[in-house]
């Protein structure tokens, strides 16, 4: 008798198949890895819970160095989005804001909830917060955009020198942890012990 356990859908092409049990199982029509059979339990909360822990080294520390005309100056994520803002940049100082403070914050905090506490949550919750962290997800390179035109432009010949800060090895660290945690959850979970 086929039961909702036996069924799993492809996360590449959607398509739903029958899987016989645990173990490791491809999808028919594309190849890709079906999730389902044991899960190893909390390794995403284990990277969010990193991610959480780097997150205020990361937008802290100085993401970029600049050095013009001899004067060196260092910005680091939050103080230079506020320095934007009060500088009267707002549109790309909010997009900085929300791509690399708000989202990325949101985004582990999410995936901690989902993975420790997803009891606590009804599935339909479950559901739109994972929803909204994939959306996240999708937003997440257009502060490194920003950054990269800005160092681009700043790039005048000899007269002026963009090198990276430390706060850059913190906050790449922050993405990876990031995205590799969003990798291991698995959506299945959301509609179990409900």
């Amino acid at each position: 008798m086929l039961t909702a356990e036996h069924l799993r859908g492809c996360g590449a092409c959607g398509q739903v198949q029958t899987i016989p049990g645990p173990g490791r199982w491809s999808c028919v029509r594309c190849g890709h890895r079906l999730s389902g059979g044991k899960r190893v339990r909390h390794r995403t909360a284990a990277l969010a819970l990193a991610g959480l822990i780097v997150y205020p080294i990361a937008i802290t520390l100085p993401v970029m160095r600049i050095e013009r005309f001899g004067a060196t100056h260092e910005a680091g994520i939050l103080d230079g989005t506020m320095t934007l803002l009060a500088h009267g940049e707002w549109l790309v100082g909010m997009v900085v804001l929300l791509a690399s403070v708000v989202l990325p914050a949101c985004k582990l905090i999410g995936l901690l909830v989902l993975d420790l506490a997803a009891g606590w949550l009804r599935p339909r919750m479950r559901a739109r917060t994972w929803h909204l962290i994939e959306l996240s997800g999708r937003w997440g390179m257009l502060d490194v955009l920003l950054v990269a035109v800005l160092a681009a432009a700043l790039k005048l010949g000899d007269l002026v020198a963009v090198a990276p800060g430390p706060g850059a090895v913190a906050f790449t660290l922050l993405v990876v942890l990031s995205l590799i945690a969003s990798l291991l959850f698995d959506p299945h979970a959301l509609w179990e012990d409900a």
